[in-house]
């Protein structure tokens, strides 16, 4: 009997990991992509994660929860490490909201 519940705390452990997996997908898998650049660019460069942690100003435990690519990033965080490995992690296209007021004027114009 005993075992009985014990295996059963494991399945809703699992289904548990699973949903929550399944609900933050999004930002899982662009910190797990942001994780594999920075990778590549440590070897690439030959530095270490110590070395990082140190320029980055955090600790070397933190730096290797990013590393795994399951934290989930601040823009600050995100920030510190293209600062510092020169890479681009993440780009946002915005529209100003004067150029699409210009565009409106010349569609209006040739309208």
């Amino acid at each position: 009997m005993i075992d009985k519940l014990k295996s059963a705390k494991k399945d809703s452990t699992w289904k548990a990991q699973a949903k929550w997996r399944k609900q933050n997908k999004a930002w899982l898998d662009l910190s797990f992509a942001i994780a594999l650049k920075v990778l590549g660019h440590l070897r690439k460069e030959g530095i270490t994660q110590k070395q990082l942690a140190e320029k980055m100003q955090c600790s070397p435990q933190y730096l290797n929860k990013i590393l795994r690519g399951k934290e989930n990033l601040t823009l600050e965080t995100i920030c510190k490490l293209q600062r510092v490995t020169g890479l681009q992690l993440i780009e946002v296209v915005a529209k100003p909201l004067v150029l699409e007021e210009e565009r409106k004027e010349q569609v209006l114009e040739t309208a």
